[in-house]
């Protein structure tokens, strides 16, 4: 039994963070479950800690969605090894951002007050700034751009997607479609599904999704990426559009944070691994 046990959690958890294969349906529902704790989690830590869960709190943790996803790209391109690389193959990277940033929070948020840190909260996202410039200046040093029209062709084809999604949300006065932070969500999966339709049906990558390898498996193509996450999205944020009142409106943010990090950071993974050759 416990030989047992241990080749079912090497099988479904260790090798696919050691080798790099990707997902599976196990370690897929164990992931998303923790990344379900984690928000309430989040949650409770923030609210210990004062800090509102608002747009602005949204976007000053957006540039550490990039950090994470330009770490996992310094890994891709063998600039570390074992075992600093494991830490860097989803799901552990989110674990670890998610550790830094509550760290770097709490900091700021002790050394905040008259005549130290005014505005923590902005000096936390220009941290994240910095930090992923520094990525981006490493990458470059070390990898040549290969192919810079692949940038342009994911944000071209999700903005085209999205442009038409908000003038029709527009016109139906469908306000879950046009409000920021649900069209936000709805651009870091478009721009997800973007990136991978390049990459597999244009660069020859493979995807390592369990969906999305169904998808190219049965259809030979990774466009079927634009209805699935078109087809989900759109119900669920009508759905929390309507099942959450102002009283919850910062658990209600949290939980659009969580789509976008699981949305942008793919995006941005895949689009800098293709511009780059990685």
């Amino acid at each position: 039994m416990t030989e047992a046990i241990k080749e079912f959690i090497y099988t479904y958890y260790i090798h696919p963070i050691t080798y790099d294969t990707g997902y599976n349906p196990v370690n897929t529902i164990t992931w998303a479950l923790m990344f379900g704790l984690i928000i309430f989690v989040l949650l409770k830590i923030l609210k210990k800690l004062g800090i509102a869960i608002d747009k602005r709190f949204v976007a000053v943790v957006s540039p550490y969605i990039f950090v994470a996803a330009s770490l996992r790209v310094m890994e891709d391109a063998d600039l570390f090894s074992p075992p600093i690389s494991y830490m860097l193959i989803t799901p552990l990277i989110y674990f670890l951002i998610f550790f830094c940033c509550v760290a770097i929070l709490v900091l700021l948020r002790v050394l905040s007050g008259p005549n130290r840190i005014n505005d923590y909260m902005a000096v936390f996202g220009l941290i994240g700034v910095l930090w992923f410039i520094t990525n981006l200046i490493l990458l470059l040093r070390n990898e040549a751009i290969v192919d810079l029209w692949v940038l342009f062709a994911v944000i071209g084809i999700s903005g085209m997607i999205i442009l038409v999604i908000y003038v029709v949300g527009a016109k139906l006065h469908a306000q879950f479609l046009t409000e920021s932070l649900n069209v936000s969500v709805l651009t870091a999966h478009l721009l997800d599904a973007s990136s991978s339709y390049i990459g597999i049906d244009f660069l020859g990558y493979q995807g390592k999704h369990v969906i999305e390898g169904m998808i190219v498996e049965f259809t030979g193509s990774a466009i079927g990426m634009f209805p699935l996450k078109l087809g989900i999205l759109i119900p669920v944020l009508y759905l929390l559009d309507i099942g959450f009142d102002e009283r919850e409106i910062e658990l209600k943010n949290l939980v659009l944070l969580a789509l976008i990090v699981i949305g942008l950071a793919p995006a941005v993974r895949n689009t800098l691994r293709m511009v780059l050759g990685v």
